[in-house]
């Protein structure tokens, strides 16, 4: 069982004609060192979605995949660095905002049960601009316009 000190997920989805169109998301896992300042990276995925998924659900649909990858694949770490461009699904999970949508709340559970299975001796989330999450980003779309599901 591969175990690293601080771990860092970049997540995102999308969803064309939100949401009636297609949908997809993407993560990417990097491991961070001591200082903080260079990543390792140690995996990315993507996976189609299907239609009628909304821009809230393929997000979290984002990250549940990469925590789905990090308990599929045994790894374990002591910090676990949560970045996305979606303040709202980021903030729901802070506890900030209450999830109030029917639409919504499976996701959320789902990220959530997926985290009982993360040391969370320190977990972290941060809201990050779109322009800092591009490649989570690229695969999510990528996942929709190849219309597949990938993890390399």
């Amino acid at each position: 069982m591969p175990h690293y000190h601080r771990l860092v997920i970049y997540f995102d989805g999308a969803s064309k004609n939100n949401p009636r169109g297609p949908a997809g998301c993407g993560w990417v896992l990097y491991e961070m060192d001591d200082h903080g300042t260079d990543y390792n990276k140690l995996a990315s995925g993507q996976k189609y979605l299907g239609y009628n998924v909304s821009n809230n659900q393929a997000e979290y649909r984002g990250l549940d995949a990469a925590l789905d990858y990090l308990d599929r694949e045994s790894i374990s770490c002591h910090g676990l660095y949560i970045r996305g461009d979606s303040e709202i699904v980021l903030k729901q999970l802070e506890g900030i905002y209450k999830v109030r949508s029917d639409n919504i709340i499976g996701y959320y559970n789902n990220v959530i049960n997926s985290l009982d299975y993360v040391d969370k001796t320190f977990v972290k989330y941060t809201h990050i601009d779109r322009s800092r999450n591009s490649e989570a980003d690229q695969n999510a779309n990528d996942a929709i316009d190849e219309q597949r599901d990938c993890t390399w």
